[in-house]
Formats: structure tokens, C-alpha cells, sequence
């Protein structure tokens, strides 16, 4: 547009202008920087004369209701275990991350080790869970959370602040992170190359395919992004449609060389695993997502930045069990995301109860709702 029209623009409309102008100028010289790493051809001598060795591994959790179906987690595991093949003769790891019946950890340990793979338990200790307190101080009190301070801010930006503020149980509890970098240290223990899924993903024979042609092709570089579609309801796994998309969280592969690993002081619901894809410089909303004012970060950036390449088939994510499959269609993304939150909070709840927690009282002040009796049996 001419200069002269542009002035006669209102401000809103100038300022989006500029907005779009300098988001094409970044997109731009982030394609020129993944152009250079892609046109780097040399022979990685690693895998010479052989294929790359791979561990692909699951993290499987407590089930949160409402974000999931009750059983929902044993019965996607089933599941994994039944229908997907195994054509590269990859080793395949599951993590039981500190799930809480111990019931639940012996069928999913008796299944695993009944199909043939390798499992690690992450335990759950009730004194351990008993001893950790919420953190409101952090933001200033309990108080904080009726301000009007707190009240004005959007949505989302409260449900990060009271997620935080219960951090040091929910990364105990629900440990999404550290459960990835256990896996991702027994995988580079053994393997070329470790690709971490969550717990609920399960893997097509053609993606099989095309996952062996990424690492085994070139460019070779130590990350490989691997996109992820939700499972419909109904949809048969080898009909389904594995074309990469990128309105979905996708996974990560690590080669056994890769620097990163997930961070682990971010927790579940909190930028647990964007925070990895924004330093590697992943392409996503989560590029344009603003530091968190009480979680400074030195450096975003990793020495890894940029280097790694996309598959080109997705992994399919099977459904939580909840409303029919509903909460998997793409238009329930809004649906996903309140559940979750949601879950978080009756989980912690339901654990207070369970496990006597003193501080019980701090959540109901954080999380803006009083105790329910009947969520006891939210982890039975």
C-alpha cells in the first residue's frame, strides 16, 4: 500500500500492518535459517554401514478426570499394545509416572512385560506428596487470587498463575517433564535415536515407514518434530489420515547426541513441552507467547536452534474416552483445554483428601472452589 494511505490508516490498523510486516520478515529469515541447516548434506558417520538402533517410549499417567475417561489410560495401552506392529524391530519403553493405584500399575506392568517390551516405574509415595505445600507467595498470598489485580487479568493468565502457585505438587504428582527426561535417559543409554510420545499415541504402519526414512535420511540433524493427529471416534487405525498437521502439539525424537532435554521446571498445563519447541525454534503459536513475568529466562535460545527436520507422516493420539470422543474433534479444542485445567485442580483435591495434606485449605483459595467430598475417587 502507498505511503500516503497508510497514514490515513486508523492506529489499530497501522499498528497490525506492522505487526504482519514484521512477522513476515521473521518467518522469512527463520525459512533462510532451516534452508541452511537442510542443505547441509554431509554423511552422518555414526550410522554407516548400519541402521540407526531406536527405543520409542510412552509416558502413561494417572487418568484426570474430567480430561479423561476413569480406565482410560490401561485401556489406550491395551490398545498400543494390540494394534500397533513393530517392522524396524525398535525397542519400545513405557514410563509409569507416579501413578497412584497400585492396582493400576500392576496390569500395565503385567501387559507390558507380557508383550515383549521394556517398562520403568516412576512411584508414587504419599509421604513424599504429603510433605509438599502449595507456593500462593509466590505471587503474594492467598490473597492475591480474590484481588482485583488478579480478577482483571484474562483467562488464561489466571489459570497459569493459580497452576503455578500449586507447582511443587503438580510437578511431583503429574511430573510430565521429569517422566520425559527419564525416558529420554534410558532411551540415549541404548539407542541412536529416542523418540518420546505421550502416553496415548500410537503409531501406524506407514508412519513406521516414513519415521525410518527421517533417520535415516538427509539432513542429519538430532531432532526430528513429528506431527500428531487426534484419533476420531470410530476410525479404523489403519484408515486413518496421517498427513502432517500443525494445529496440534506435535512429538519429539532425540538423536543420542541431541543437547536439549525438556525442562523440568515447567509443569503439567504450563508450556511443558512448548518451552523445548521454542528454544529449538520450532515454528508454532508458542513463538509469540510472552515469558512468564514470574519465571525470567536467561536464554531462550538453544545451541540446537533450528536443527531439525519434520516428518512427513503424523502419529495418531487415541481418544481420553470422554463425551464419545467428543473432547478429540478440532473444534473441542476450547473443550480440551478448560477440561484440563479442570482436571488438574480436582486431582490435586482429590489427593489433599487422600493423602491428609495440611495446606488443603490453600487450594481452595487458589484454584476458587471449595471441597467436594465425592472427588475422592478421582484416581480410583
Amino acid at each position: 500500500m502507498p505511503y500516503r494511505l497508510t497514514k490515513l490508516l486508523p492506529t489499530r490498523s497501522r499498528l497490525r500492518k506492522a505487526w504482519f510486516a514484521s512477522f513476515v520478515f521473521r518467518g522469512q529469515r527463520e525459512l533462510r535459517r532451516r534452508w541452511i541447516v537442510a542443505s547441509q548434506r554431509s554423511v552422518d558417520s555414526t550410522f554407516l554401514g548400519r541402521l540407526p538402533t531406536v527405543t520409542l517410549c510412552r509416558i502413561i499417567g494417572n487418568d484426570l478426570f474430567p480430561r479423561h475417561q476413569r480406565g482410560q489410560a490401561l485401556a489406550n495401552l491395551r490398545t498400543i499394545l494390540e494394534a500397533e506392529s513393530n517392522p524396524f524391530g525398535w525397542s519400545k519403553l513405557f514410563v509409569l509416572n507416579r501413578i497412584v493405584d497400585p492396582s493400576v500399575v500392576e496390569q500395565a506392568v503385567e501387559l507390558i512385560l507380557e508383550a515383549g517390551h521394556s517398562v520403568e516405574v516412576i512411584p508414587f509415595e504419599a509421604e513424599t506428596y504429603q510433605s509438599l505445600r502449595y507456593r500462593p507467595d509466590a505471587f503474594g498470598g492467598n490473597a492475591y487470587f480474590s484481588s482485583q489485580q488478579f480478577l482483571s487479568k484474562d483467562p488464561f493468565c489466571q489459570d497459569r498463575e493459580r497452576i503455578w502457585a500449586c507447582g511443587e505438587k503438580i510437578r511431583y504428582l503429574m511430573n510430565i517433564n521429569g517422566a520425559r527426561n527419564r525416558a529420554l535417559a534410558l532411551g540415549r543409554m541404548s539407542s541412536d535415536w529416542t523418540m518420546v510420545l505421550d502416553g496415548s499415541c500410537i503409531v501406524p504402519d506407514r508412519v513406521f515407514q516414513a519415521l525410518q526414512q527421517e533417520i535415516t535420511s538427509t539432513p542429519y540433524v538430532p531432532y526430528l518434530i513429528i506431527p500428531m493427529r487426534r484419533l476420531p471416534a470410530g476410525v479404523d487405525l489403519a484408515a486413518a489420515d496421517v498427513t502432517p498437521i500443525t494445529k496440534e502439539e506435535p512429538q519429539i525424537a532425540f538423536r543420542s547426541d541431541a543437547l536439549e532435554q525438556f525442562d523440568e521446571a515447567y509443569l503439567y498445563g504450563v508450556r511443558d513441552k512448548t518451552s523445548l519447541l521454542n528454544r529449538l525454534g520450532v515454528p508454532g503459536p508458542w513463538c509469540a507467547w510472552a515469558p512468564l513475568a514470574w519465571h525470567p529466562e536467561e536464554a531462550t535460545r538453544s545451541p540446537d536452534r533450528h536443527r531439525y527436520k519434520f516428518a512427513s507422516e503424523s502419529v495418531l493420539r487415541l481418544t481420553s474416552g470422554v463425551a464419545n470422543g467428543s473432547l478429540e474433534l478440532p473444534s473441542a479444542q476450547m473443550k480440551r483445554y478448560r477440561s484440563r485445567v479442570t482436571a488438574i485442580f480436582s486431582t490435586l483435591q482429590a489427593m489433599d483428601q487422600q493423602c491428609s495434606a495440611p495446606d488443603a485449605t490453600d487450594l481452595v483459595a487458589i484454584a476458587g472452589f471449595f471441597v467436594d467430598p465425592s472427588v475422592e475417587d478421582t484416581l480410583s
